[in-house]
Formats: C-alpha cells, structure tokens, sequence
C-alpha cells in the first residue's frame, strides 16, 4: 500500500507502506483534518508508533522545524527512512519501544510542540500510550499538544495527572484526543 503527501511543500509524494497486518496507517482524511487543526510550521514534533513516518512526514511537508519518530519494528524503520530520504529530510528514527524512546528523550531533557501517538487497535497500547504521555509529560513543552489517535472502543481517559483532554474529534471510526499540559479548569463563567 502507498500513500500520498496531503498537503505542503511534498504534497503528492509517494510514501511507501510496509506489509504488516498489525500497522494500520492515519487514513489521509484524518491526517489533513489534523493539520487544519493544529500549525506545525517551525515547531518539532515526536511521532511514536511510526509505521511509515507519515504523520511526521506531513508535519515536515508543512514546514515542522524537526522531527523524531518511533517505531519497534525493523521492517518499519527501514521504510521510514526510504521515505525520509524521498524528501530529502534528515529527520531522526528511534527503532525502539515508544515507552523507552520516552523515557531516553525525557533523561536528554528534549521536549516537543506536538506528540503524535497511533498506537495499533485492539491491542491495549492506547492506554499505555496516554499513561506514558501522562508520566513523561515535560516531553511536552508548556503550550505544546498530545494526540492520541485510537477507535471509540479504546479510547484514552479524559484525565491523567499531568495531562488532560482539551478536545476529541471524530473522523468515521478514527478518534484523535488532544491532550494539554496540566489539570483542567472548569469553565463557570459564560464566554
């Protein structure tokens, strides 16, 4: 399966896919649903669970400053750099579990705008992946953005005691969760 660039500087840019039936990759709707969302230009962004890089690839298309991606897999990590090297990125690949590649960039002091987080389905990661953005929140800067992508019968808690949910957006079966820094105020006044 391939993939194309949605938007950016390498929009149309082919992206190749590995064949793994447990990597489920960011449908291209939700991945532009993203970007109008959030601005990624001149911020650095953390993807775990990276599959093929291109959640960090249309990050770098748009003008992210940097970029650092996870992924366990080998067979992944090969491809992620194929891609990178299509356009030209230098962008760093961490092959290692995403709880270690946090706590590792956590001990360097590294800190991100925007955490991406697409944990596979079915498997129970979800959790583990909001508990860990929760334990290792100062990888996000002050004003910076996690995002949980997941399905609605997995989805993350809505509080942590670092983090809490700002928001959810639905895309057909596709949840993406934005998590900010800190505990949530309630609103009691009327805007």
């Amino acid at each position: 399966m391939n993939l194309k660039v949605t938007g950016g500087k390498y929009k149309g840019i082919t992206i190749s896919s590995v064949k793994d039936k447990r990597t489920r990759y960011t449908p291209a709707i939700v991945r532009e649903a993203l970007y109008d969302i959030i601005s990624v230009a001149n911020k650095s962004v953390l993807e775990l669970f990276g599959g093929s890089g291109i959640v960090s690839i249309e990050a770098l298309s748009r003008e992210a400053k940097e970029a650092t991606i996870v992924e366990i897999a080998k067979s992944s990590c090969w491809a992620i750099r194929k891609n990178l090297e299509k356009v030209h990125s230098k962008a760093i690949v961490m092959n290692v579990d995403f709880r270690i590649a946090m706590r590792r960039l956590e001990e360097k002091g590294k800190n991100f705008d925007i955490i991406f987080m697409d944990p596979p389905f079915g498997t129970g990661l979800t959790f583990e992946a909001f508990k860990s953005l929760d334990r290792h929140n100062a990888l996000l800067k002050e004003d910076g953005i996690g995002i949980i992508e997941s399905f609605e019968k997995e989805m993350p808690p809505s509080q942590g005691e670092n983090i809490f949910l700002e928001k959810r957006k639905r895309y057909g079966d596709v949840i993406l969760s934005f998590y900010k820094r800190g505990v949530e105020v309630e609103n009691k006044g009327d805007n």
